[in-house]
């Protein structure tokens, strides 16, 4: 296995604490007038009850922030636009520490909220959705399953729906405790600004 592919997947290994699974998707869950710039993320936050997890945001130009998860054993580096759909607000997450031949970019979604020195990232629930689209709605947003060429009896959903659809979906189902439910969250505090 090649080194940089290694790599990938251990940064997908470590957002895969999220919920088993992680929600990809080719396209953008935004559009640059979707975008919004909150200078109260920036700065340094600690993964609540673990001392040693550290997510980092730096602002990188006008609408869009650097992103750097560590921790003992792995760093990552994610580009990360927040943007608001209503009132709601949402983290579009893309890796950015990939080798650009051998993986699609692909993006994570996570519904935000912000209250002084707490951050609450809840993402969306990867085993929810397959059970949604393979089994009660598989119309309701396009999206393609690859069977693991090494585990005949696993397989990955991504999703492939374009950006307004992928809108339109999280508006529907931003309120369900099951799209995007607790043990889909990572709590975080702030360590510095």
């Amino acid at each position: 296995m090649k080194p940089t592919v290694l790599r990938i997947l251990v940064a997908g290994a470590a957002l895969a604490f999220l919920a088993g699974c992680i929600v990809l998707s080719v396209y953008p869950f935004y559009t640059p007038k979707d975008l919004i710039f909150d200078p109260g993320l920036a700065g340094r936050w600690v993964k609540v009850g673990h001392t040693n997890e550290f997510w980092e945001f730096a602002a990188s130009g006008e609408k869009c922030y650097l992103l750097t998860t560590t921790d003992d054993q792995n760093t990552n580096g994610m580009d990360a636009h927040l943007f608001q759909l209503k009132q709601h607000q949402f983290l579009d997450l893309l890796v950015t520490n990939r080798d650009p031949f051998e993986l699609l970019p692909m993006h994570l979604i996570s519904q935000v909220s912000r209250q002084d020195t707490n951050l609450s990232l809840h993402f969306l629930d990867y085993g929810w959705l397959v059970a949604m689209l393979e089994t009660n709605h598989p119309g309701a947003l396009r999206h393609i399953i690859v069977p693991d060429r090494t585990d005949t009896n696993s397989s990955m959903l991504y999703l492939t729906a374009d950006t307004k659809d992928l809108q339109r979906f999280l508006l529907k189902h931003v309120n369900d405790t099951n799209a995007f439910s607790a043990q889909s969250s990572v709590l975080l505090q702030r360590v510095s600004p």
